[in-house]
């Protein structure tokens, strides 16, 4: 993954939730509490160039979020 890319690297310590295709991590700079970010682990512009497992996992990290909140 490119060195430049501002969601290749974080603490560990933020991780809520992490499969084969994605990580949740709890935003390091939230706008509200709570904020999480869910990172494909595959660079992809948007959600429409995500694959159908990738929006799985996605959704699943969504479901993970909301039981931690």
């Amino acid at each position: 993954m490119p060195e430049e890319c501002p969601f290749c690297q974080f603490d560990s310590d933020r991780v809520f939730y992490e499969d084969a295709l994605v990580v949740g991590i709890w935003d390091a700079f939230p706008v509200t509490p709570g904020h999480a970010l869910l990172i494909t682990k595959r660079h992809v512009s948007s959600w429409f160039d995500a694959t159908p497992e990738e929006h799985h996992a996605l959704l699943e990290g969504i479901q993970e979020a909301r039981k931690q909140l």
